[in-house]
């Protein structure tokens, strides 16, 4: 009898150890399960802001786009008439390194930069050739950093911008004044403007590409390369015209 009694007492013993285990195993389940579910619903929360993020920056950007001319500057009055198509710089890079890039907009008179903050697009900053220069005949970009050039019958005025320990910095070079430069529109040497910008050796797969921005339709589109059909601009994912 003893050894009946001390069986089932084992036996029960055992029996709540398992039910114990069993038991904890459906709490961590459940615990796993709740995490997971946690994570998921913070990726998604990521997502859906980064996506509403996007969405507003694309949007204003587009907004900007669309009516170009009224954001664009022209110093020297070298922008004729009211063309209904042209072909146009509209390019994004990402300079400051925020997630969110920047909009680089214009022709062969001026380049803006647009940045995206605090829910709205705002102007960095207007570039365009010195007086005596004027046009601007090709853009390139390297290593973080834009270059306006302007050719001349021997030689070539460099405008430049890039951004550099968490701020824009300029600069501008002519070739007829081989020892002089500027940074920040104060003189320097070309040495000291060559630390911050290399203008040597531009390549033809460096230069910013044209887009045709054509206003005949109720919605502007965009003609990404000569021969290729026009895209509404409302269509265009503005990321895939990144640098």
């Amino acid at each position: 009898m003893l050894l009946a009694i001390s069986f089932f007492t084992i036996s029960g013993i055992a029996g709540c150890r398992t039910a114990k285990v069993q038991s904890d195993n459906v709490m961590l389940e459940s615990h796993i399960q709740k995490e997971a579910k946690e994570e998921t619903m913070e990726s998604e929360d990521k997502k859906s802001e980064k996506s509403s993020v996007d969405n507003g920056w694309q949007q204003s950007y587009k907004d900007i786009i669309t009516y170009a001319k009224e954001y664009l500057v022209d110093p020297y009055g070298l922008r004729e008439g009211n063309g209904s198509d042209r072909w146009a710089y509209v390019s994004l890079h990402d300079f400051n390194n925020d997630s969110i890039p920047e909009l680089i907009l214009g022709d062969s008179v001026s380049i803006s930069i647009f940045t995206y903050q605090n829910n709205k697009a705002e102007k960095v900053i207007d570039l365009y050739e010195p007086e005596g220069w004027y046009s601007i005949n090709n853009i390139y970009y390297r290593r973080n950093s834009l270059f306006l050039v302007s050719n001349g019958t021997s030689g070539s005025g460099y405008v430049c911008l890039t951004y550099k320990d968490g701020k824009y910095v300029t600069g501008f070079y002519d070739d007829y004044n081989p020892t002089m430069a500027a940074v920040n529109e104060e003189d320097t040497t070309y040495r000291e403007f060559g630390k911050i910008f290399n203008i040597s050796d531009l390549s033809e797969n460096e230069k910013v590409p044209l887009v045709m921005l054509d206003a005949n339709y109720e919605d502007i589109t965009i003609r990404i390369k000569e021969g290729e059909p026009n895209i509404p601009l409302s269509k265009i994912d503005l990321s895939k015209l990144s640098l």
